[in-house]
């Protein structure tokens, strides 16, 4: 099969940052040295780069949903590759209202677009991104690869989606965001990687706790939106998967809750092979 790593460059959940904390979500696939991200939460272009890749290897784009913590770096990434590397396009996948947040970043920074398309001679960047607004189903197929996705339940956000990559006889699932979906054990049948959302119970009691005074729904939208650790483990072993991935974590930043407590959840109901992903993390296969 073709040559292929997953290489995890931000691993948690939400859109806060503190001290020492991990990055955001974002991911990528490199397949024959074509280089396809998923998500693009804030510090993907530098954890792009932090990984030993070049911005000109980056070939497509792919977004699960519009949340913050998936999407706020996109439009920098995409100005970023516009300025860095050499001029082609980059198609970016996702679900609404993509075409229009690329759209308005790119007009937010017209004044800079037009200073170095004078100074610099540059291409005009609006033409290089073709957005490609998906919904259930086949997303995309090309030489190396086949994207389709699946609905999954993480509310308020309704355009919210699982991905499946197939590459030549390989299954690669990206679980997005979302609470317990039986349909996505279904989806991740017999997949070579599942890469899952994991919040831990007991930890993400205690940040509620700690951000009520800000967000005093968050406990109440955590358990809509988001998969406890046993349950994880319960989605692998029900879609009989060869590996789990451990990815977007909540809580990320509770001192009392680390990699071994996230470990522990998991495996009452998941025995099989486990990666418990961090910042930089890479799976080959």
């Amino acid at each position: 099969m073709a040559f292929c790593r997953l290489i995890l460059l931000g691993t948690k959940g939400g859109p806060r940052l503190t001290t020492g904390s991990s990055w955001p979500s974002s991911s990528v696939l490199m397949v024959e040295g074509k280089a396809y991200i998923v998500d693009a939460g804030l510090g993907v272009t530098r954890q792009f780069v932090e990984a030993g890749f070049t911005l000109a290897e980056i070939n497509k784009i792919f977004i699960t949903h519009n949340h913050s913590d998936h999407v706020l770096e996109l439009g920098p990434l995409l100005h970023t590759i516009w300025t860095s590397s050499p001029k082609r396009q980059v198609p970016v996948y996702g679900p609404k209202p993509l075409s229009r947040s690329v759209e308005l970043f790119f007009k937010s920074m017209s004044y800079d677009i037009s200073v170095r398309m004078k100074d610099e001679k540059q291409a005009d960047p609006r033409g290089m991104f073709p957005c490609n607004e998906f919904e259930e189903g086949l997303v995309m197929k090309d030489d190396l690869l086949s994207v389709s996705a699946l609905r999954v339940k993480h509310p308020p956000v309704t355009e919210c989606f699982a991905l499946k990559f197939e590459i030549k006889g390989k299954i690669i699932v990206f679980s997005s965001d979302t609470t317990y979906f039986p349909p996505l054990i279904k989806f991740a049948s017999g997949a070579d990687v599942l890469i899952h959302e994991v919040m831990h119970r007991e930890g993400t009691i205690r940040m509620c706790e700690r951000l009520k005074s800000i967000k005093p729904n968050l406990w109440s939208h955590m358990v809509a939106s988001h998969t406890f650790g046993e349950d994880v483990g319960k989605v692998a072993k029900m879609a009989g998967v060869k590996h789990l991935v451990l990815n977007h974590f909540t809580p990320s930043d509770d001192p009392e809750t680390g990699p071994k407590d996230f470990e522990s959840i998991v495996r009452k109901t998941w025995d099989g092979p486990l990666t418990v992903g961090h910042d930089l993390a890479e799976i080959k296969f």
